[in-house]
């Protein structure tokens, strides 16, 4: 303490090519690189088993499409020749709008907060169930179950995931095991279930069960408790003439930050991603049309347990591939490339299968390789792109499979409405996987990383690393003017990304600024100290 009372200032002393320190406003330490460090446990196993929750509804009901398809067309045929077609359709929009729709929940859960957007999610959900109760026409249902429910599907499922960033890191490959796991769970239990309820109490009330199920989901995002606090870059849109070009300007940072064009110059990665683009025209057949094909050859089998046989092995799948993944004498891209053509080749085979067991056995292979080929989207994702890139990266090539898993259904239930056979649509929906599998031999030579990093670590990354950032754009706007700075500290490492920052941002101004402060302060300090002695 100096003889007035007043406290001598302490700055932070580090080497220069290191860390360049601005000093905006003297209020309060941030440092927006240091990194968020996950309990790993405690409340974070609450979360982790309704996020399994959330999950296993969102896809335990999409997968189970194929057996309210069959009763859906006993519902709305009324003799329509083109019934398969058109029913196919609403099942292939809610799969198409979930997938579609995933990253833009994820910006959402940044932007507007996890909880209000799975609360969004589950509320869309249940909307869409009940309306579907009680529609009439057919056409009806591609509004209610395709896009209400599909867009709640996405709304509730990646918030889902986004969460789990902000209480695992340690445990996280456990924790991902565990959660897609819930999708086969849930699958199994309504194949056993949903065929119940349409024999007694039919699909009205089978439609009303299921919003109960998304009714449920609320109690779940009430657990889902942030343990990471940003401003978001909504709440401060006001309607004043004065603010729009500062809002035209946001919107177009904001735009550049989340579209990361630049992983489309990866040659792997496009390759990679319209090569599974290619397989999935003919993926999702099976899940729709297997239980209608296996009704009219067999109709004493009971046809359920063929969607409940894919689940099963599909879960499976996953834990193996899982443990597979992080073996360095694995290659990835060739396992899952293995994966679309084993799936292709029993596609191809399932008209030949000549009694049911034949038709489970192909079942069992084809769940096999649906968990090979989900559980390795995110680690293959990240060897293409690296970390930077690889939340977009899955979130793009999600948006790739909305086309081919909305077109392929239908197509092969308007082969069917023509031949009165599945025989064909079965026969060429084999193709496009092992074309697929065939196109990614094109794929570079990729360094591998290890461990292998999951699906669900991709999303919960990208948002514990933008509310960070988040952070630092608020109080960096702040600064400028836009209203009282919270942060007084902020470090950047390396000195090409501090000469990028410089260019784009003007920092330099403001090192310059921060400099000449702490000048001042020392000089006045030594002054001080002069007087006194």
């Amino acid at each position: 303490m100096t003889s007035n009372g007043s406290k001598e200032k302490d700055f932070l002393q580090v080497p220069q090519d290191e860390f360049i320190t601005v000093r905006p406003k003297p209020k309060r330490t941030v440092d927006v690189n240091a990194e968020f460090t996950p309990p790993d446990g405690g409340w974070g196993w609450v979360v982790c088993i309704t996020s399994l929750w959330v999950n296993g509804t969102v896809f335990g009901i999409l997968n189970t499409f194929g057996i309210l398809y069959v009763s859906m067309r006993e519902k709305y045929a009324k003799d329509d020749p083109s019934i398969s077609f058109k029913t196919s359709w609403v099942g292939s929009v809610c799969t198409g709008m979930t997938f579609l729709m995933c990253m833009i929940a994820s910006i959402f859960s940044d932007q507007i907060g996890i909880r209000k957007t799975a609360a969004f999610g589950a509320t869309l959900g249940t909307i869409g169930l009940i309306g579907s109760a009680f529609v009439e026409q057919l056409e009806l249902l591609y509004l209610t179950y395709g896009l209400i429910l599909g867009l709640g599907s996405a709304f509730a499922y990646s918030p889902s995931l986004v969460i789990l960033g902000h209480y695992f890191k340690k445990h996280m490959g456990l924790v991902n095991g565990i959660v897609t796991f819930g999708s086969a769970i849930f699958t199994i239990g309504l194949s056993l279930a949903l065929p119940l309820l349409l024999e007694e109490v039919g699909l009205k009330y089978t439609f009303l069960f299921l919003s109960g199920l998304y009714v449920l989901l609320f109690g779940c995002v009430l657990t889902w408790k942030p343990m990471i606090h940003s401003e978001s870059a909504l709440a401060g849109i006001a309607l004043s003439t004065e603010s729009v070009y500062n809002h035209c300007n946001s919107f177009c940072t904001w735009t550049r930050k989340y579209l990361n064009v630049r992983i489309w110059r990866n040659r792997g990665y496009v390759v990679w991603a319209l090569s599974c683009g290619m397989s999935l025209f003919g993926y999702f057949v099976p899940f729709v049309h297997l239980v209608k094909h296996c009704k009219d050859l067999f109709p004493d089998a009971n046809g359920n347990y063929l969607v409940m046989c894919l689940s099963i092995t599909s879960g499976v799948g996953r834990i193996v591939c899982g443990k597979l993944a992080d073996m360095p004498c694995v290659n990835r891209i060739r396992m899952q490339q293995g994966a679309f053509a084993i799936f292709g080749v029993a596609t191809l085979c399932i008209p030949f299968a000549d009694n049911f067991y034949g038709l489970i056995a192909i079942c069992l292979v084809m769940g096999l390789c649906d968990g090979l080929f989900i559980c390795l989207i995110g680690p293959i994702a990240f060897d293409l792109v690296g970390p930077s890139g690889a939340s977009q990266a899955i979130g793009f090539i999600l948006g790739i499979f909305s086309v081919p898993l909305s077109v392929g259904p239908p197509l092969a239930g308007l082969l069917y409405d023509s031949l009165g056979s599945y025989k064909i649509a079965f026969h060429v929906s084999g193709i496009p996987p092992i074309v697929g599998a065939l196109c990614m031999f094109f794929i570079p030579r990729t360094k591998q990383n290890y461990p292998a990093v999951t699906e669900v670590e991709e999303f919960a990354a990208v948002s514990v690393h933008n509310i960070l950032e988040n952070a630092s754009d608020q109080d960096h706007r702040n600064y400028n003017g836009g209203g009282p700075a919270e942060t007084e500290l902020v470090v950047i490492k390396g000195g090409e990304l501090l000469e990028k920052f410089q260019l784009e941002d003007g920092l330099e101004d403001y090192t310059n600024e921060s400099d000449k402060m702490i000048q001042d302060d020392n000089q006045n300090d030594t002054k001080h100290s002069i007087s006194e002695a």
